[in-house]
């Protein structure tokens, strides 16, 4: 009896103790930002019982008998903290901490403390405190993405869609339903030029994603910005120097699933010459011989599953007693690529029948593309403080994407007997950008931390480069008649004339900027400034053609390129063409200057206004015939350009904002030059009488940062454009009708955007949402037939979308974070909404993109040796486009060919349809 009473008594004890066990919860915040340190752990010591910070930046230990304990707080680059708890019979007991940052400031030289510059705490806090509109995407987010190039982490951020290049990667970016002319791109807030070879604006995808600190897209223009973004500004912030020694270093590999069903095929650029005949003989009246034209570009290789690879390289530090920072950072990506497109070629002129403007398709291509890309990033920075009052900066930047195209198209699948041509093109190109900027900032009158006078000045040099050593085109004929049974028989190969094309472009920059800032009081700041740039541009285009019919005037049979016999006929083809108007010098300079105003009211409105002017001077010489209109031109223009901005603080969390500014978009070069060029779809012309454009620009935001990386974002947005540039068709005379860029009165572009980031613990939603609606009215060209039958060629207007701006677009990510396991999972999904991609010049035959979705994975899992509570080792995985969706161009107009490939539909007709299949990678990285 006493036996059993004693066990009854156990248990009833230990019972109440777990019943008496408690959760200790609590959160851990910043002591000077009060933002919660993501991560951070927890402990009680000489116990087993502890936990980290969860994404909504709260711990939880649970089963904590009573008891009096010593917690613990850590986390890296923070002073520890602890303090006595006592844990009693309440179920739930809250504690909240505060950590400092560890202190490196000198005696002499303050040095800013960077906390965390690349985490999602620091850029939701420069998201709130900025003075105007924009999305920010940190290193740390970025690093976690599918994502390996810059353009593609453009894809993610609100309001920003990418067109995607032959492998499916996304290229340029269009903002806000505003196509690709009218954006700009910063790297640390300075402008760069551009390689394309008929553009301003930047192949986004020459920039490798992991040398970013952060991605800045700025949607509203202040009065010290640039003022030719009437979408926005990409602005690529490079990793700067750290407050301690950061050794960085990533390595992985992958391959592209879609070679598992179809070989690379790549080629050899060993010995292509960057210099055409005609300049490596001096003389554009020397004849070229065959011989001068390699031909290795045209003999491919076979590879089956070729292994990406990817590497990267950073390290900073602060030396000489923290005087000098440096970072010096390089990164490597070595892919393949490819594509399928099933591609319905169109004749440029419709037809009046069955319906006015009938399309007519002269033949259905299968193309296949390999490609194969090495893009090299490098990114150094110094800055020396000589004193508080005084720092010098010196940032270095170059990028280097070379990619070697090879595209087979394969004879018309329409044709059943007759003659079926099959082609091959190698495309060699190499696109370079340098930039250098000598910085310096000063503190005039006041002290460092409070200062009354400042001065920053910038001097910049910037070039970017385009080549395209080799353009190479051959293809085979082969005719296919019946036999005697009526089936088709394959007949011999005849090579078709080989064509070879040179071109290479560059645009030098050099800038200098002064801004001069001035506190009369605490709460309002002036400033004034000024922007000189003086760009020059050269162009250089020049091809051949060799023939393949044999000194009898027969048909040359194929065996291979090597053995095929080339030569010039008539003898006046091996001539340069001296009288090409792609050959051309440009130059532009544009000097800016600017009043800048800020004031804060109570503590809680805050005023940002003033004006730019920007007066622009373009010229360019051309190598037009002299009696060809447009061989030169000269443009000058002064645009005087308002902005206003009001930040209403509803409580520390939340912000209103409303903004007003105007904005412009230049014509590139190659939009004024009057020189045929052939386009992918229409040969294109320049137009010497085009106009810039001017928008006036609206916002309206709501914004709650309830802490940590969580956020809320909700705008609209109203654009006025005046002068927009889009393309169509021009009648120069009677006989000469081309394809260029044209104003179209006014046009209109309004829309709504959300952004939400929400997260429980170690789960997380992150998304956004951007509605887009514009309307231009264009001249379109209308065949049809009269009463009498005969057929008649009009004019009429359509009222449509800007060029590439889609009505939906949208990101949702399920994010996964645990800090216990240091696991990071992320599920991305991405939808374009339907846009058109190419303008036709005729009524009713624009092509429209499907609307498209894609699906990424991505994960990390964090081990090995730690300091701190950060793991120096990790490895990645990163899965695109899971599930493989189509991107598919059509027309909208009735489909009568649906007994063709692909042609499903009655109410539409698809012109193209492209295919890229899946990619993985996995890799580690190291940090220290």
């Amino acid at each position: 009896m006493k036996s059993t009473l004693y066990t009854l008594l156990t248990l009833f004890v230990f019972g109440s103790l777990t019943v008496q066990a408690a959760t200790l919860k609590g959160s851990v915040m910043d002591a000077r930002t009060g933002e919660p340190l993501v991560g951070a752990t927890v402990s009680l010591a000489n116990t087993k019982f502890g936990g980290t910070v969860g994404l909504d930046g709260n711990y939880l230990i649970k089963g904590v008998p009573a008891g009096t304990y010593t917690c613990l707080v850590q986390y890296i680059t923070y002073q520890k903290a602890q303090k006595t708890i006592t844990v009693t019979s309440e179920p739930m007991v809250v504690h909240n901490f505060t950590l400092a940052e560890s202190s490196h400031d000198l005696a002499e030289v303050v040095v800013m403390a960077s906390g965390d510059r690349e985490n999602e705490n620091n850029t939701r806090r420069t998201e709130q405190k900025a003075d105007n509109v924009l999305n920010i995407i940190g290193a740390k987010a970025i690093s976690l993405l599918p994502d390996i190039t810059v353009a593609n982490v453009l894809q993610r951020v609100s309001g920003v869609s990418v067109v995607r290049n032959g492998t499916g990667d996304g290229q340029f970016a269009i903002i806000r339903g505003m196509d690709r002319r009218y954006n700009y791109t910063l790297v640390n807030g300075i402008k760069i030029p551009s390689p394309d070879n008929k553009n301003r604006y930047v192949p986004m995808d020459i920039f490798p994603a992991d040398l970013l600190e952060r991605l800045e897209v700025v949607k509203a223009l202040t009065p010290n910005m640039e003022g030719d973004a009437i979408g926005g500004s990409m602005n690529m912030i490079m990793k700067s120097a750290p407050d301690y020694l950061v050794l960085t270093a990533t390595a992985s590999g992958g391959y592209s699933q879609i070679f598992s069903n179809q070989p690379f095929q790549g080629f050899s650029t060993k010995d292509i010459n960057f210099r055409s005949p005609s300049e490596i003989m001096g003389s554009n009246t020397a004849y070229a011989q065959p011989a001068q034209f390699s031909r290795i570009s045209l003999n491919y290789n076979k590879v089956s599953l070729p292994v990406n690879g990817l590497f990267s390289l950073s390290i900073g530090n602060r030396i000489f007693n923290r005087r000098l920072g440096f970072l010096l950072g390089g990164s490597y990506q070595h892919t393949y690529r490819g594509g399928t497109t099933t591609f319905f070629t169109i004749n440029g002129q419709p037809s009046p029948d069955p319906q006015p403007n009938t399309p007519i398709f002269t033949s259905v291509d299968n193309r296949v593309n390999s490609n194969e890309q090495a893009r090299t990033g490098l990114n150094a920075k110094f800055d020396y403080a000589f004193s508080s009052r005084h720092r010098l900066s010196l940032y270095g930047l170059y990028m280097q994407l070379d990619d070697k195209q090879h595209r087979t198209i394969l004879g018309d699948q329409l044709t059943t007997f007759g003659d079926i041509s099959t082609s091959e093109r190698s495309v060699f190109r190499r696109q370079n950008i340098y930039n250098a900027t000598l910085q310096g900032d000063h503190v005039l009158l006041g002290k460092s931390t409070n200062p009354r006078l400042k001065l920053n000045w910038s001097a910049v040099y910037s070039q970017a480069k385009s080549q395209t050593p080799s353009w190479a085109n051959f293809g085979v004929t082969y005719r296919v008649e019946p036999d005697v049974d009526g089936k088709p028989v394959r007949g011999a190969q005849f090579i078709n004339p080989v064509s070879y094309i040179w071109t290479r472009n560059s645009d030098r920059d050099l800038t200098g900027y002064v801004n001069l800032t001035y506190n009369p009081l605490p709460n309002a700041e002036l400033s004034v400034g000024g922007m000189y740039r003086d760009k020059a541009r050269n162009n250089y285009y020049n091809d051949y053609s060799l023939s393949t019919v044999l000194p009898g005037g027969d048909r040359q049979v194929y065996t291979t390129i090597n053995q095929a016999t080339l030569s010039f006929f008539p003898i006046a083809t091996a001539l340069s063409d001296s009288a090409n108007g792609n050959n051309y010098t440009a130059k532009e300079q544009i000097a800016a200057g600017y009043v800048q105003g800020k004031v804060t009211l109570a503590e809680r409105w805050q005023l940002v206004g003033g004006v730019r002017f920007e007066n622009t001077n373009q010229s360019y010489i051309s190598q037009l015939p002299v009696t060809s209109t447009g061989k030169t031109g000269k443009i000058s223009y002064l645009d005087v350009l308002p902005s206003l901005h009001l930040k209403y603080q509803l409580s520390n969390q939340e912000n209103i904002r409303v903004s007003y500014f105007r904005g412009i978009s230049r014509p590139g070069y190659f939009d004024l030059v009057p020189a045929n060029f052939p386009g992918d779809y229409y040969t294109e012309s320049g137009n010497p009488y085009l106009k810039h454009t001017v928008a006036d620009n609206i916002d309206l935001r709501y914004e709650f940062f309830p802490g940590g990386s969580q956020q809320l974002l909700i705008g609209g947005f109203y654009k006025n454009i005046k002068d927009p540039i889009e393309y169509g068709f021009n009648v120069v005379s009677n006989v000469n009708t081309v394809y260029q860029p044209l104003n179209f009165g006014t046009a209109t572009n309004f829309g709504a955007e959300l952004v939400f980031a929400k997260f429980w613990r170690d789960w997380g939603v992150t998304g956004n949402y951007t509605f887009t609606k514009s309307s231009i009215t264009t001249s379109k060209r209308i065949y049809g037939r009269d009463a009498q039958g005969s057929t008649v060629v009009t004019d009429g207007m359509q009222t449509r979308p800007l060029q590439g701006q889609s009505d939906h677009i949208a990101n949702l990510s399920l994010v996964y974070k645990n800090q216990r396991v240091n696991v990071d999972a992320q599920l991305a999904w991405v939808y374009t909404g339907k846009r058109i991609n190419v303008v036709s010049p005729y009524l009713g035959l624009d092509y429209w993109q499907r609307g498209t979705s894609q699906v990424d994975f991505s994960a990390e899992k964090r081990f090995g040796i730690k300091r701190g509570s950060a793991s120096r080792f990790s490895v990645f995985a990163k899965l695109t486009n899971l599930l493989n969706n189509p991107i598919i161009s059509e027309i909208l107009k009735p489909n009568s060919l649906t007994n063709l490939p692909d042609q499903l539909r009655t109410d539409r007709i698809l012109v193209q349809k492209d295919l890229f299949g899946q990619s993985y990678l996995i890799g580690f990285r190291y940090k220290h």
